[in-house]
């Protein structure tokens, strides 16, 4: 009996700590995803104040184990930039209507 439950302890922990590099490169790809549309939006001048701090705080909650935490900011990050790259956008083709005549 102790030795099933050796065996499938060491199954289940090896699941596990699978399961944590798969999330540690999802991490990495999505961060990079995020940095890169960050970027973007940068570039366009229409980068949001708080996006690299969230950016900054995804890496420091990943580097702490919350990977779940991380992953979380990470996608309100790529969120923010889209929506800034949308907004630039939007700026650029509708600025001139705002101006008095």
């Amino acid at each position: 009996m102790i030795r099933c439950f050796t065996v499938n302890f060491s199954i289940l922990t090896g699941l596990l700590l699978s399961s944590a590099l798969v999330l540690a490169d999802d991490f990495a790809t999505k961060w990079d995803e995020a940095e890169a549309k960050r970027i973007e939006a940068a570039e366009l001048g229409y980068e949001w104040r708080d996006t690299e701090k969230i950016l900054k705080s995804a890496k420091k909650e990943s580097e702490a184990g919350n990977t779940e935490k991380a992953m979380a900011l990470v996608a309100q990050a790529f969120e923010q930039s889209k929506d800034a790259i949308a907004q630039s956008q939007r700026e650029k083709e509708n600025w001139a209507s705002r101006v008095p005549k």
